[in-house]
């Protein structure tokens, strides 16, 4: 039997691990259907997990989620499992095991605190580049989580930069849309960073100029705060070095991409099933 699975759960595909004697399996990927029935949306996980027995099972999913409970109130997506304990229903089917949920962005900055570029820093920041923009405050060691939800605190894609917020311009939605309204392509973030490696000036700009928003928008966020290293991870993660130097232009702290971008979460829900709370400071009024 495997010491822990570890699920991340995205809209298209959940990534899954697991822990078996101590070490990490090589990470994988199922299908799921955000927008499917309920029985849609649990049976991958049900089957996976009858495929792989286990006596923990950890579970990294965005919010908004009651996680004591796993009871999502997402309304952008898995509209069938709003106000569904998804503990109740797993421990249904595995009456035996032991389920935790952690927010996706929490378990990144753990992966990457307890097994990644940020391993050994007392103060640091995890930056998720995907679909929308992440942030994570890793602080004294510990994750700053609001005491509602457990989510994280200071959110970064509300923030008000420019005509807009932060995610509006950083982010892969942000990204697409701000090439869309320079050249009139609709394109995707990878698509622009190819044409940049291969010489293309306007992607270059562009990518450049992204760097440069990043870096303001989080030297302004950080004001008042003590961090010795930001973390980048997500898919656009793989993009930094085209980035970094507007980045640097803009903010003096140091900056990498996160060591394990495809499964920190993964690695960070393993540290949460083993240590729990215990790894959170919960921060009032943010």
């Amino acid at each position: 039997m495997l010491d822990c699975v570890m699920l991340d759960v995205g809209g298209t595909f959940v990534k899954h691990s697991a822990v078996e004697n101590g070490e990490f399996t090589a990470p994988g990927l199922f299908p799921i259907n955000e927008n499917g029935t309920l029985d849609e949306i649990l049976q991958p996980i049900v089957a996976h997990l009858k495929a792989n027995p286990t006596s923990r099972v950890s579970i990294s999913i965005p919010g908004p989620m009651d996680y004591a409970t796993g009871t999502s109130h997402m309304m952008h997506k898995f509209k069938a499992i709003k106000e569904v304990s998804l503990l109740d229903a797993l421990q249904k089917e595995f009456p035996d095991t032991q389920f935790c949920f952690l927010h996706d962005g929490a378990a990144f900055m753990l992966g990457e605190a307890f097994y990644g570029a940020s391993s050994g820093v007392k103060n640091a920041v995890g930056v998720m580049l995907g679909t929308g923009l992440g942030f994570v405050l890793w602080q004294d060691g510990k994750v700053q989580m609001r005491p509602v939800a457990l989510t994280p605190s200071y959110p970064l894609w509300s923030a008000r930069y420019k005509n807009g917020t932060a995610e509006d311009m950083v982010s892969a939605r942000g990204m697409r849309a701000r090439w869309t309204a320079m050249t009139g392509e609709t394109i995707d973030v990878k698509e622009i960073a190819d044409r940049a490696r291969q010489g293309d000036e306007q992607a270059k700009a562009f990518m450049h100029e992204t760097g440069k928003m990043l870096g303001e928008m989080l030297n302004d966020h950080l004001k008042g705060f003590v961090v010795e290293k930001i973390v980048i991870g997500g898919q656009i993660a793989k993009s930094l070095d085209l980035m970094e130097k507007g980045f640097r232009e803009m903010c003096t702290i140091p900056v990498c991409r996160a060591q394990n971008v495809e499964d920190a979460a993964l690695r960070g829900a393993w540290a949460y099933a083993c240590h729990g709370m215990d790894l959170y400071q919960i921060v009032e009024g943010t």
